[in-house]
């Protein structure tokens, strides 16, 4: 009976206690917490649940932009969190300087491939992996060193559309795969860029690509990969409510659980083929690179995995989007396509499209510079947190202990920062003279590879693969879409979610 009692007591008294308790912490979190005075709606500053929400639908980096075009420049995203989109922000939160010593990095990027990689290190940590896995690696001169592995790569995915859209073969030799090529010459440019774009992160890492041109198709280790790479997508949302991250690991269902566990077998399967191999620093990838720096013993067996599996994934998706969205711009914007087509094809040799031109071609740049700020590589904020004093960034005292980030997207369509920003126009990117409807556009805000001691290591290597199958997809084919996808309905978590995307692509004829 005492119990019963008890119970009943408890039943009452629970939920009262909880609403209590949220209505103090809401109150707080709106009127007293020491960010309270920044703008932002009303229910995100109250608490979290919002923003992972929105994570978890990935439409994070939409609802942000929506709050700074309604807001301000900097404004409340969590009670704890601001976003900003001005460009003094990115030398406030990423180069610290002597003002802002002693940032962090998020508790939300830590650790979620089950061990660290350059994306996830522990600030103490990434310094270390950064100036051993980088130094050879990630130089600039390395870009025009690998060329020969970017051309071979789009020299098999040029062959391969041909064959797709019933061309003759090249070479003397029909493929066996001419039956499966259709008359219309409509295919999935998405798949292609993304098989061309594995293979070549494959041959960078570990000198083995995965067959995905010849066999168009995906490996299955590289589709185990991408799914591993969503459920961490999952978690890092999880552990802004530290501990059901733990928990949704620790008792996830059990398909979640062989997933993980093939996934980890599968990876120390592959590398430690690659490990065993008698020529381990002979091979011109990012492995031997490790052999051969005489500073690398410090990188253990799981880091050198963690950080080849970033390689692979971050280095061939964020080039394979940034492909696709180029294309889709593209085909949706026929003047600007004519142009860049004009520019390419001055060359009458497909053999002159080496970075050494492409380098030079100021409308080509333009265009993939104008694809990053539409479609940036990383849509939302890399967040950091601010130390134990107060931080000056952008003009203003921040408390200690606040999440702050640039967020991409947020920044690079704010009308504040750029004439006409939902509109794709390479034009604002060339010289002023030659665009001056665009002179008060603040490029100094366009910084799509972040800056700092945690910007992204290869995007040297990126710009020039994308520049090369950009170019010479162009000059080989006529492209016309078959429908175009609107890119503010893609979804995009750690990385873009991609639809398929259609084109009719039409061999261009030539004199031999």
């Amino acid at each position: 009976m005492i119990l019963s009692n008890y119970l009943s007591v408890l039943a009452i008294l629970l939920p009262i206690l909880v609403l209590a308790t949220c209505l103090v912490v809401s109150t707080y979190n709106l009127y007293f917490h020491p960010i309270s005075s920044y703008p932002g709606p009303r229910l995100w500053a109250i608490s979290r649940f919002p923003y992972v929400v929105s994570l978890y639908r990935g439409r994070l980096h939409i609802d942000i932009k929506e709050i700074h075009n309604r807001y301000g420049p900097v404004v409340r995203i969590a009670p704890d969190e601001l976003s900003f989109i001005e460009a003094s922000a990115w030398s406030g939160i990423y180069t610290g300087g002597v003002a802002n010593q002693g940032f962090i990095k998020h508790k939300a990027y830590s650790d979620a491939q089950g061990f660290e990689s350059l994306f996830d290190a522990s600030d103490e940590n990434h310094a270390r992996l950064r100036k051993l896995l980088g130094k050879r690696f990630f130089a600039a001169a390395s870009a025009n060193k690998q060329e020969e592995v970017i051309q071979s790569y789009t020299d098999i995915l040029i062959k391969r559309l041909k064959e797709q859209v019933c061309e003759a073969p090249i070479g003397n030799q029909a493929s066996k795969d001419d039956k499966k090529a259709t008359e219309s010459g409509v295919i999935n440019l998405q798949e292609w860029y993304n098989y061309t774009t594995f293979d070549i992160a494959g041959k960078f890492t570990l000198s083995e690509d995965f067959g995905c041109l010849e066999g168009s198709t995906y490996h299955p280790w590289i589709l185990m990969v991408l799914t591993h790479f969503k459920m961490s997508a999952l978690v890092m949302a999880l552990r802004l409510y530290t501990p059901l991250d733990v928990l949704f690991v620790k008792f996830a269902p059990a398909r979640f659980l062989r997933l993980k566990h093939e996934f980890l077998r599968l990876t120390r399967e592959k590398f430690g083929r690659r490990l065993s191999k008698t020529y381990p620093t002979s091979q011109d990838d990012f492995v031997a690179a490790i052999f051969n720096d005489p500073k690398s013993g410090g990188v253990t067996r799981d880091e050198l995995e963690a950080n080849c599996i970033l390689m692979i994934l971050a280095g061939s998706e964020t080039m394979a989007t940034s492909l696709l969205s180029a294309t889709n711009f593209l085909c949706k914007s026929p003047q600007v396509l004519q142009k860049l087509t004009e520019e390419i094809r001055q060359y009458d040799k497909e053999g002159d499209l080496n970075l050494t031109n492409l380098n030079q071609l100021p409308y080509l740049n333009a265009v993939i510079r104008e694809t990053h700020r539409v479609c940036p590589p990383l849509a939302n904020a890399p967040a950091r947190v601010v130390g134990p004093g107060s931080a000056m960034i952008s003009g203003r005292s921040i408390p200690p202990g606040t999440a702050v980030g640039v967020t991409q997207y947020a920044a690079f369509h704010s009308p504040t920062n750029f004439a006409l920003p939902t509109q794709f126009i390479p034009e604002r990117w060339l010289k002023i003279e030659e665009s001056e409807r665009f002179a008060g556009d603040n490029r100094d805000v366009m910084r799509p590879f972040s800056v700092g001691g945690r910007d992204c290591a290869g995007q040297n290597i990126g710009m020039a693969e994308i520049r090369v199958v950009l170019a010479r997809v162009i000059w080989n084919f006529d492209i016309s879409a078959v429908s175009t996808l609107a890119w503010e309905d893609q979804k995009c978590f750690m990385l873009w979610q991609k639809d398929p995307f259609f084109v009719n692509l039409k061999s261009v004829a030539r004199d031999v």
